[in-house]
């Protein structure tokens, strides 16, 4: 068996690929990025045929970065973005783009939900707050509606994964994680809940993937890709799971005593427990990882995407900056400008709701805003008031999760913000609680690649700690930037209610 392990994560705006030795020290990375398609209100979709030409690219190019050779490969464990909508045929042709989980076209339908069925009940047996449009569950429903000459055709309903297993491997495997955050899949007996499909979409399981656990192993893969990707075609494939949920096991947490922390795209909060863990008011999700384990949490919609929207409305004028500043990146200018506005931001307050919300409220028609606007403000501010906004909200989620369990005592930052001294320290100072940085940069990677270490028997268990995921750093809080940020929060909270009624 090969020494080297793969993680390809495919997330919202790219997909990247990571080696790890057995030890997990990375060896090497390689991102691409595509766009997402926003032609009209509510439109998230992405070009699956695109994700499925970066994945090859990535896993090449990594590849390549480590020199590695093909029979160095030990396994690649896959790690997804949930939530993610796809149509095909019966003979496995897209239908559709895949819509993504910020895509809010279905708004009406998970209103129809809302109003029709006890959803409550569906909480309690799924996990997912279905009246929300997030879900695939109403996405289904909006493209029957809509799109009835498509809808006669479809023969499966399949996520992102399950289209790259399927041209990869020609076979239907959807892992429990991906199949728990669709809306209708039974989290306590861990199939798809037949009631719910018949009862809110008038449809039975054959439409939906065989669920099987994440360390599920494909092998043979089509002989055309393996040689595109520079890998053997009987190297052992890993289905994995979310991206989430492999950045939990990524850095380290495997039960409830600490809480990962992530800023991609979007953002999240996330425990692990030896129990399906739900909260009375739904204001919390809970997703299976494997037959004794799920994982319970919260998430925003607009994390990084909020920056990257900064970023990209202005891309040139701040490359312009980023380098005359000597700056290899504009998100370590935006680093720069944040550092050099007080904590508070002179009272400018940003609503980060760029593609509506998710927890703690789920308002899907939530829009972003802008408010205590004055001549003192500029562009340093502005960056500054969306990055604290973002943590804003993500305390909010924080606030939640510890009425629903007691038992926290460490936060992980992983994902991108954690290379952000800046939003760490920020987290910190607005949690009032020390944060500890992730060892591994790449948490959700690294997850996917230690789910296929487990799967292929390099580690014994999926509890299994390596040195490699204990904590690289702690940022402690500040005590006076805690009180200013909490009178901001009140601020924060205040606009909101005013605007949407309740925080």
């Amino acid at each position: 068996m090969g020494y080297l392990f793969m993680g390809v994560d495919i997330g919202t705006s790219g997909v990247r690929a990571a080696l790890f030795d057995m030890d997990g020290n990375q060896k090497s990375l390689y991102h691409q990025e595509y766009l997402m398609k926003c032609h009209e209100e509510g439109m998230a979709e992405l070009d699956p045929d695109e994700i499925f030409g970066s994945l090859l690219q990535v896993v090449k190019e990594c590849m390549a970065e480590a020199g590695a050779d093909k029979n160095d490969i030990a396994a690649i464990g896959l790690s997804t973005q949930l939530f993610s909508f796809l149509a095909v045929d019966g003979a496995g042709n897209c239908l559709t783009n895949l819509i993504t989980w910020a895509d809010n076209r279905s708004i009406r339908h998970a209103e129809r939900i809302r109003e029709n069925f006890d959803c409550r009940e569906i909480y309690n047996r799924t996990g997912c707050r279905v009246q929300h449009p997030m879900y695939p569950i109403s996405k289904i429903l909006w493209l029957k509606d809509t799109q009835p000459e498509i809808f006669k055709k479809v023969k499966k309903f399949i996520t992102i994964k399950q289209y790259i297993v399927h041209r990869l491997f020609n076979e239907d495997v959807i892992d429990i994680t991906d199949a728990s955050s669709m809306g209708y899949f039974n989290i306590h007996r861990m199939e798809w809940d037949e009631s719910v499909l018949k009862d809110v979409l008038g449809l039975d399981s054959g439409y939906f993937g065989t669920p099987v656990d994440c360390t599920h192993v494909l092998r043979n893969i089509k002989k055309e890709y393996a040689v595109l990707m520079g890998i053997n075609a009987g190297t052992p494939v890993v289905v994995a799971s979310g991206d989430g949920m492999l950045a939990n096991v990524g850095c380290g947490v495997f039960d409830d005593s600490s809480m990962s922390s992530t800023i991609g795209t979007s953002v999240a909060l996330r425990i692990a427990s030896e129990k399906p863990l739900l909260d009375s008011e739904q204001r919390t999700w809970c997703y299976c990882f494997t037959k004794d384990t799920w994982v319970a949490g919260g998430a925003i919609n607009n994390g990084g995407i909020v920056l990257k929207w900064l970023r990209d409305d202005y891309k040139s004028q701040y490359e312009k900056e980023m380098l005359d500043q000597g700056m290899d990146s504009i998100y370590k200018l935006f680093d720069r400008y944040a550092s050099q506005i007080a904590p508070g931001c002179q009272g400018l307050i940003f609503l980060p709701f760029l593609t509506g919300e998710r927890s703690p409220n789920w308002n899907a028609s939530a829009a972003g805003t802008i408010h205590g606007l004055r001549l003192m403000h500029g562009k340093r501010h502005f960056i500054r008031a969306a990055m604290e906004g973002i943590m804003f909200r993500m305390f909010s989620v924080y606030e939640v999760i510890t009425q629903i369990t007691s038992n926290v005592k460490q936060i992980r930052a992983n994902g991108g913000y954690a290379n952000s001294e800046v939003w760490l320290q920020m987290q910190a100072d607005i949690f009032n609680k020390e944060i500890a940085v992730a060892g591994v940069s790449e948490a959700a990677a690294f997850g996917a690649a230690y789910v296929a270490m487990a799967a292929v028997g390099a580690v014994n268990s999926l509890k299994q700690p390596l040195k490699c995921m204990n904590p690289q750093k702690i940022i402690r809080p500040i005590t006076e930037n805690n009180r200013v940020y909490m009178d901001a929060y009140g601020n924060f909270k205040n606009l909101y209610a005013k605007i949407y009624g309740s925080c």
